[in-house]
């Protein structure tokens, strides 16, 4: 098994999350449970996972997410990331994070973030700003990563003789901003399925769709709903979500704390209001699969069959006007560290 922690790189090199998590014995016992069967075809996976992090982190985790539901991983072609042969069907699932854009902050600078998060949060008004803030640059991020690897399918994966024919899924994890996980699904459903506004008028919901958006950062349109219409045939889904962090092992962590407290916000099929939850870790419970979010693309050529992940834990999008999940969805998740100085280190 990988040796992920014996450090490869001089420690002025380490990633900062790598840095939080290097001598945690509680989140490298769950990490290191995410190996198992895992393989480094190029040799560069530790220096990655020491260096960049949140690329290998979501490489890693969705890799686990992937043999937690019987899949087995083809390891034997250096790419896209995981070429799975079932009895149903095959499939190719590739891997992508989203990152900030060129002079914007880094998700792991997070002090200023997280004061204006917790004072903005005191208010209706300074939540619903936030809020858009942190949806609007996830948007413009989720898009660029998503368009990045269509035209990567069209250019060389499709021409990949055991890529031929096969369901091709993006698996996009958020890492944008230091305030990412605050996105829910918002972001992404922005960019799939084109809603822009989802609320409830008289005790009904009222969705606006749209087909493209005004990016802040340049005032340039970009087009949203991707998954309405069929130029995007050959991406067949996209698995999504923003909260596979150190928050997640730390909630898989065996050990439990009772000075760690896991703030929650879950979708509520029995109101119009979600569920928020502040919970110590002593009772506080999450899987490994909570928070995944698949959005099928209805005009897909070659379609994912959806059953290969029926799990009550993840969300399933059909198309815009059909969504299946379950009570009690992880939508967001913040940890509070109480015996660290910087006691919101962990998302």
């Amino acid at each position: 098994m990988l040796d992920l922690f014996t450090p490869v790189v001089d420690s002025q090199n380490f990633h900062h999350n790598f840095k939080m998590i290097m001598n945690d014995k509680d989140l490298k016992d769950v990490i290191n449970s995410w190996l198992i069967g895992f393989e480094d075809r190029d040799n560069k996976f530790i220096k990655e996972f020491q260096t960049t992090f949140n690329s290998s982190f979501w490489e890693l985790y969705l890799f686990a997410c992937l043999r937690n539901l019987g899949f087995t991983v083809d390891f034997s072609h250096n790419t896209p990331d995981f070429v799975i042969q079932t009895k149903e069907q095959s499939l190719i699932v590739e891997a992508v994070t989203t990152s900030n854009p060129q002079n914007g902050t880094p998700e792991f600078d997070r002090e200023r973030a997280m004061r204006e998060f917790q004072e903005k949060r005191q208010t209706a008004q300074g939540r619903e700003k936030l809020m858009k803030e942190v949806v609007s640059l996830a948007t413009e991020r989720i898009s660029n990563s998503f368009i990045s690897k269509s035209k990567k399918y069209l250019d060389k994966y499709s021409n990949l003789d055991h890529v031929k024919g096969k369901p091709f899924v993006l698996a996009i994890g958020g890492f944008e901003q230091p305030l990412f996980f605050m996105q829910g699904v918002a972001a992404i459903q922005k960019v799939l399925l084109g809603i822009t506004e989802a609320k409830y008028v008289n005790s009904r919901p009222q969705i606006k769709y749209d087909d493209s958006i005004v990016k802040q950062s340049s005032g340039s349109s970009i087009k949203i709903g991707l998954f309405n219409d069929d130029e995007h045939k050959h991406i067949s889904a996209v698995i999504f979500s923003p909260i596979a962090t150190t928050g997640k092992a730390r909630a898989l962590s065996l050990r439990r704390h009772k000075n760690i407290f896991f703030e929650t916000y879950r979708y509520n099929d029995n109101g119009q209001q979600g569920i928020i939850d502040m919970l110590p870790q002593t009772k506080y419970r999450e899987s490994l699969l909570d928070g995944i979010s698949i959005y099928l693309n209805p005009y897909a050529e070659n379609p994912l069959d959806p059953t290969l992940f029926d799990n009550d834990d993840i969300a399933f999008h059909y198309n815009k006007d059909l969504s299946m999940l379950k009570h009690g969805f992880l939508y967001r998740r913040l940890v509070l560290n109480g015996s660290k100085e910087d006691k919101n280190a962990e998302l």
